[in-house]
């Protein structure tokens, strides 16, 4: 994987080249997004919601218990390859933008074009100034399976993730703000009936992270411009490894009904997951609904809702409607060699949509959906694209 430092350094290049110190525009809040180790587009373009629902491998993220729905017909849930790149909109925006500007003509008349080239992309940058960058890409292979007695699960993530503001420089904000981070290692979980309908798990993980957290002054950035890539390895990198344990509970309460529903609990990160210089994830109760209901017409229909860290312990806020996820899954059909599914939702107050198709060993899978970037739903939305590619049965 490609180190964090080329990243951050190749994107401190791009901002210093492009736009001049002396510039002064407007500032937006600083990003208050509450930290993940991975979302899969699955779960995403149900609106977040997967707490009581379960049923593949990534339920380890969310609820260790709903390892415990997976399929018993289908045998092993194998994900050899299962990479995922998510963009946000605005960065999509950006470059369509700066592409154009990069176009530009001779306006002026003077014979180069130059001069109007930077500054029409000094214009471009100052429109985006304070608008959240977002790059995020991973690999989660897994395997799980879920037998009459237990359900187990395990798998290696690696993960980097990248979210970027420029602002005007003179603030607390400074001139170049990033939160950046890349997180790998192993995860893995048990399941298993304590009595009928009611199923426990727990989850274990070991991981190491390198992040990078800082707000970078223009004088800072000028002075260490000649050897930027050690001065984020020595000095503004943080690297950090974590052990987490998980909990889960999972009780379909009402097997015998045509909805059949059912509902999760779940204690994410005990004692909070906590990678030293480099940041910690705080432990979160999470509590979840969903109803199976017995259709005839497609392979099956699931409705959920979560509700996220009941404690509040995520420092950013304590806003209610940015831990509420709504979604459902309409599996269309089933049938080897092809699957096929769609997705919606309410993310943090805004909708998502999804769809995979699986092919023999292929898979993939598209999710939309927005990230609250601010201090309570409705603030700072920044809505994002989420690709994966599977390979696995």
């Amino acid at each position: 994987m490609m180190h964090i430092k080329k990243i951050t350094s190749g994107i401190i290049a791009l901002t210093l080249f492009c736009i001049p110190a002396s510039k002064v525009f407007g500032q937006n809040p600083t990003s208050r997004e509450y930290p993940s180790l991975y979302k899969s587009s699955r779960t995403m373009g149900m609106g977040g919601a997967s707490i009581a629902i379960g049923g593949r491998g990534d339920a380890l993220f969310s609820n260790p218990a709903g390892l415990s729905t997976i399929p018993k017909d289908k045998g092993w849930d194998v994900s050899l390859i299962n990479v995922s790149a998510e963009l946000g909109e605005n960065v999509t925006d950006f470059l369509d933008d700066a592409t154009t500007a990069m176009d530009t003509g001779d306006m002026n008349n003077d014979g180069s074009t130059d001069d109007d080239q930077q500054k029409a992309l000094n214009d471009v940058l100052a429109n985006y100034r304070g608008s959240n960058l977002h790059f995020r890409a991973a690999n989660f292979t897994s395997f799980s399976r879920s037998y009459d007695s237990f359900a187990l699960g395990f798998g290696v993530l690696a993960s980097g993730r990248m979210d970027a503001r420029t602002h005007q420089g003179f603030g607390p904000e400074g001139f170049l703000e990033l939160d950046a981070d890349a997180t790998y290692g192993a995860v893995g979980g048990f399941s298993m009936p304590i009595e009928d309908n009611l199923s426990v798990g727990i989850g274990l993980k070991g991981l190491k992270r390198e992040s990078l957290v800082h707000n970078f002054s223009a004088r800072e950035l000028a002075e260490n411009g000649d050897n930027l890539d050690n001065y984020i390895v020595d000095d503004v990198r943080k690297q950090g490894s974590a052990l987490g344990i998980d909990a889960g509970v999972l009780w379909k309460f009402s097997p015998d009904s045509w909805w059949r529903p059912a509902a999760g609990f779940s204690l994410m990160n005990i004692g909070d997951l906590d990678f030293a210089a480099a940041g910690k994830i705080p432990m979160t109760l999470n509590a979840g609904i969903s109803v199976n209901p017995q259709i005839t017409w497609f392979r099956s229909l699931i409705l959920g809702a979560d509700y996220v860290d009941i404690l509040n312990n995520y420092e950013q806020d304590k806003d209610m409607m940015k831990r509420l996820r709504l979604g459902a899954e309409l599996q269309l059909f089933d049938i080897i060699p092809i699957e096929m599914a769609i997705r919606a939702g309410l993310y943090e107050g805004y909708p998502t949509f999804g769809a995979d198709l699986r092919l023999l060993f292929l898979t993939l899978s598209y999710a939309m959906y927005s990230e609250e970037v601010g201090a309570y739903a409705g603030q700072d939305q920044d809505t994002r694209h989420l690709v994966t590619m599977n390979i696995g049965w």
